[in-house]
């Protein structure tokens, strides 16, 4: 079974709201999740999209799929090839949340 990821985006960040100092592998997991956050707010759907981005799973070649459910306040995202999955919450307000900045261009 492909792994699933609950993320607190905060957990991540620093007091400045950039990337906070953490192990190798803590920061290309964070990494990986803030792409996901700038990809999916810069096209908000509601529905599945290719985010252009490679799945993290070892020896995977699939493209991560991301949505916004906005109701929770979440982005989900998926790999439809090895099944990798999980949930991002928090991300609205970090310098990776493009969504107000869309907003403001369409009034």
């Amino acid at each position: 079974m492909a792994g699933t990821y609950v993320t607190d985006l905060r957990h991540f960040l620093d007091d400045h709201g950039e990337l906070a100092e953490m192990p190798a592998e803590a920061k290309q997991l964070a990494s990986f999740l803030v792409l996901i956050v700038d990809a999916i707010t810069q096209n908000a759907t509601a529905n599945f999209v290719e985010t252009e981005l490679r799945c993290r799973t070892t020896k995977c070649t699939g493209e991560i799929l991301a949505r916004l459910d906005l109701a929770n306040e979440e982005i989900l995202w998926q790999c439809p090839l090895c099944g990798h999955h999980g949930v991002i919450r928090h991300w609205k307000g970090t310098k990776w949340d493009r969504l107000e900045r869309n907003e403001e261009k369409l009034d």
